[in-house]
């Protein structure tokens, strides 16, 4: 943009959309007037840019008018989407809102957010992506007859099954399995086998919050022990 339309876009265009905006458009979802203002703005910009790069002059009323009318419209400056659930357009057309990933679900001594409720339960697609990709470099270390073991077993072969096919003894096997787990902590680490099969940290949290829920709406005069109901009421509230 040259220094003359950015002129024009400060002196003639900017005001009126300053002063037009707060009265004709309606901010959506988390939006509010400023940031509906600067993206109108924007806009105007962009407009500017194009008609000067097509040789046309630039009219300030008219491209305030446009501008404004698209972001009434629900379009904005970085797209103009409807099907996108984010988009101002989207929500013109359908009936939904925008909220924040923590706000809290249900009443106010409720401790799951939106969040909690709409996480996955499975394993994250990072961790197993990686794992796979440390599985496939563990099991190119291995020699042939070690490496046919760990694919058998992945297949559901007993020890007995996987000793007749190789043509030796299931104590033979029961050996080169336990160096098959030996190999594997050397080169993924102690912990590997224990890691494999722990609770992720981020299950763990939601459901030490949901057990704690459950007892904060524990009757404490239906517990029999009055010890145990103190101790519960000093724990919970």
């Amino acid at each position: 943009m040259s220094p003359a339309a950015a002129l024009i876009l400060e002196m003639q265009i900017y005001p009126i959309i300053r002063n037009t905006i707060p009265r004709k458009a309606k901010p959506m979802g988390s939006e509010d007037y400023q940031e509906l203002v600067q993206d109108t703005t924007a806009t105007a910009a962009a407009m500017i840019d194009a008609m000067e790069k097509s040789g046309k002059k630039p009219i300030p009323s008219s491209i305030a008018y446009y501008s404004i009318q698209r972001t009434k419209s629900g379009r904005r400056s970085y797209g103009d989407s409807r099907t996108d659930v984010m988009n101002p357009g989207y929500l013109m057309d359908n009936e939904g809102s925008v909220c924040s990933m923590q706000a809290p679900v249900g009443g106010e001594d409720e401790d799951f957010t939106v969040g909690d409720m709409i996480a996955a339960r499975t394993e994250d697609i990072s961790a197993k992506v990686l794992r796979k990709i440390d599985w496939a470099a563990f099991v190119k270390t291995l020699d042939a007859r070690k490496r046919k073991i760990v694919e058998k077993l992945m297949l559901g072969f007993t020890t007995g099954d996987i000793a007749r096919l190789l043509k030796v003894s299931s104590a033979r096997i029961v050996q080169l399995k336990r160096e098959i787990a030996q190999a594997i902590r050397q080169f993924m680490g102690d912990s590997i086998l224990v890691d494999s099969g722990r609770e992720s940290v981020w299950q763990r949290d939601i459901r030490s919050l949901r057990e704690r829920n459950e007892w904060k709406h524990t009757k404490i005069d239906r517990i029999d022990d009055p010890e145990q109901s103190n101790i519960t009421e000093a724990i919970f509230g």
